[in-house]
């Protein structure tokens, strides 16, 4: 296949999935038609397959997260973003629950060695709807995801590079000299790291 039809496939594969977009299918359709128009007159067929991979990367995980929170260690709540921002009251629930659960999966007496420098705690708890899963730092900041359970795509190493990503741009904002440890996380970069993985923007 040549890389002009991979194009093609991807830009009509993202066109299909932006039906469901949170701020609507015009704004979504928009933002790709910008994005693709931008790269139009690249020819380096390395850095195309690099945009493709991108693009990929894109439609595997869109809607992975449909909210995410982080915790303070004093287990307050530090950030919570959603993608529609009417269900915020009952992911705030969601994550409050949580908070017990990954106390006691942080409860060195019953974790070994090996456990303890696993960041990752797995699958927290499933409803019918929704999949809420959890990443705790050394310093026992909390991160949580939640998705939806009717998603099947995702795995556990999928979950883990989503969390990672989410813990680096957590680091990038707590290390300005201007955050004071405690606050609500604030950081307009952080936000967008978020929002790109929620697909609330577009990642191109």
């Amino acid at each position: 296949m040549s890389q002009r039809t991979k194009v093609i496939q991807l830009y009509k594969t993202l066109l299909y999935m932006g039906r469901d977009y949170p701020r609507g299918y015009n704004v979504f359709k928009g933002n790709l038609r910008k994005a693709f128009e931008k790269n139009k007159q690249e020819r380096d067929p390395e850095k195309i397959d690099k945009m493709l991979a991108h693009g990929n990367f894109f439609i595997r995980f869109i809607n992975m997260a449909i909210c995410v929170a982080v915790i303070g260690k004093d287990n307050s709540p530090k950030y919570i973003r959603c993608v529609d921002e009417s269900l915020a009251l009952q992911f705030h629930c969601k994550v409050h629950t949580s908070i017990d659960i990954i106390e006691e999966k942080l409860n060195v007496g019953n974790k070994t060695a090996i456990d303890i420098r696993d960041l990752y705690l797995n699958l927290l708890y499933a409803t019918e709807e929704y999949k809420i899963y959890g990443y705790a730092t050394n310093t026992k900041i909390k991160f949580i995801i939640v998705s939806h359970s009717s998603n099947t795509s995702l795995r556990d190493n999928d979950v883990k590079m989503i969390f990672k990503k989410l813990h680096a741009a957590y680091s990038n904002a707590v290390c300005n000299p201007f955050y004071i440890p405690g606050d609500q996380l604030n950081s307009k970069s952080f936000d967008l790291a978020v929002m790109d993985i929620m697909g609330i923007i577009s990642p191109f």
